[in-house]
């Protein structure tokens, strides 16, 4: 299994932003969370790897546990820090505004993290130039972050990411400001991380693109889960509240 979630709930003060989410996925399996703003689903992507912490139930990503009650004082504890950034060198996250260091050119974003983490530069430049071969930007390794169009960022974003061989890759709406094109090679992208074996997560509330990229999909509205299932119910959706979603 890649990720096995049971009963997270999430509020923030009086309002309940996650209602009793229960969900898995299998390894190398591709998963978009779908649902309209406000519906949850940018907050249950985050738990995935801790930048959220739920308050209770139990997640299970990349053969690491953890369990949350209520109340407990382990939510802040220096045990769960440590997990957490154990969990995220095998969880990795391409953000919405891409965050790539703007100070940095586009390869000291991308060796940055792997040095501080123990990796010699001389791998990490070897690494992070494959990358950007692979991600089509061999030319871009000395550009500052500023100089590329939203396509490229991203896609620098995604090799950051990869740096560090995550077992887990975490999207969020990563195709909100790309033009049909580029969106294209995100889905290219994406596949081919899949047939190398990386399970995802993929935040978007764009259904076409979700329709191409997906091997589950799971439909979120007011913090609860509505449906979830295989890709097959895009064209068969068990809900009305889905079949709606697909409609509009």
């Amino acid at each position: 299994m890649g990720i096995a979630v049971q009963s997270l709930n999430k509020s923030f003060g009086n309002h309940r932003v996650l209602k009793d989410i229960s969900f898995s996925i299998h390894k190398s399996e591709t998963t978009v969370l779908l649902g309209s703003s406000g519906a949850g689903k940018s907050t249950l992507l985050r738990m995935l790897n801790l930048l959220e912490t739920p308050d209770d139930g139990t997640l299970n990503v990349a053969n690491m546990e953890f369990s949350f009650h209520r109340g407990s004082a382990s939510h802040s504890s220096k045990t769960l820090s440590h997990k957490a950034v154990q969990l995220r060198r095998k969880v990795g996250m391409v953000f919405q505004q891409y965050h790539l260091w703007p100070h940095m050119t586009v390869l000291d974003n991308l060796i940055e993290a792997p040095i501080q983490q123990g990796m010699s530069k001389t791998d990490a430049l070897e690494k992070a130039n494959a990358l950007l071969q692979r991600m089509g930007l061999p030319d871009k390794a000395h550009a500052w972050p500023s100089s590329l169009s939203g396509g490229q960022q991203q896609r620098v974003a995604i090799a950051r990411a990869l740096m560090l061989s995550p077992e887990v890759l975490l999207f969020d709406e990563p195709t909100a400001a790309l033009d049909p094109a580029i969106t294209n090679q995100v889905v290219d992208i994406i596949q081919e991380l899949e047939s190398a074996g990386i399970t995802m997560v993929v935040v978007t509330h764009e259904v076409d693109f979700a329709r191409k990229i997906a091997n589950r999909v799971v439909y979120m509205e007011n913090g609860e889960i509505v449906e979830n299932g295989s890709a097959e119910r895009f064209t068969a959706p068990q809900t009305p509240a889905f079949k709606r979603y697909l409609q509009h």
